[in-house]
């Protein structure tokens, strides 16, 4: 997490709250993922930026600055990125979502993507 974000929620529900008091089209949920540790963010999306110097990719930033443009002109009601950090986190950002079924359907998303990196780390080496 960026060190000038806001401090983390606490719970799934928490970070939901924080994040229903915005207007929808700045309405963001964020678990940030590292190893079995999960941690919540909730709130509007203005206020929170990833950490662009744990990314693994700059193309992927952008692709994330294009989809954050798009949700906050209105044009898509929900969105959902998964940032991928060089330390091996993730960072599952859900955009317009309200309950926790929404948020459940994204983090199963990014689950089974990091189920896969995981599971294929060995190639690398």
């Amino acid at each position: 997490m960026n060190p000038n974000s806001p401090p983390i929620a606490g719970t799934q529900d928490d970070a939901l709250f924080l994040a229903g008091r915005m207007p929808a089209n700045r309405r963001a949920v964020i678990a940030f993922i590292s190893d079995s540790d999960t941690r919540w963010w909730g709130g509007s999306i203005d206020d929170w930026q990833p950490d662009e110097s744990r990314l693994s990719s700059s193309e992927a930033l952008e692709t994330y600055r294009k989809l954050l443009r798009e949700f906050k002109a209105g044009r898509i009601p929900t969105a959902h990125a998964i940032m991928v950090y060089t330390d091996g986190s993730y960072a599952s950002v859900m955009l317009g979502v309200r309950t926790r079924v929404e948020a459940g359907e994204f983090l199963a998303q990014t689950m089974e993507l990091v189920r896969k990196r995981v599971q294929f780390a060995w190639l690398k080496a």
